[in-house]
């Protein structure tokens, strides 16, 4: 196998578990609103792909090995959707309490 055929290899695996992480950031955000989708993206695609070289890395190198790193990037990539929400939470400035606003009666 070429040095190219490999890189391209490895890119095709990174691009599965980017797209596994991705379809479960996109979940999440419909499910909260968006609320923090567009700082958690790139956390959360970076742990789906850090979780999914995490089994190889471990030593399940055959087809096993990739079909179980499918569901464990869909798992780092929730992890660190998780991790940026609550980092916005300890970061970020509680919001005010709204006060109900009074209108005047109608002649």
């Amino acid at each position: 196998m070429t040095a190219e055929a490999r890189v391209l290899f490895v890119l095709l695996f990174f691009s599965a578990w980017a797209f596994m992480g991705l379809m479960a950031w996109a979940a999440v955000a419909v499910l909260r609103r968006g609320n923090g989708a567009i700082f958690a993206l790139p956390v959360s695609l970076a742990a789906s792909c850090v979780a999914g070289v995490l089994l190889p890395v471990a030593g399940m190198r055959d087809a096993a090995g990739f079909l179980l790193s499918l569901p464990a990037s869909l798992v780092g990539s929730l992890l660190g959707y998780t991790f940026v929400l609550a980092l916005l939470r300890r970061l970020a400035p509680a919001e005010p309490e709204r006060q109900p606003v009074e209108m005047p009666p109608r002649e």
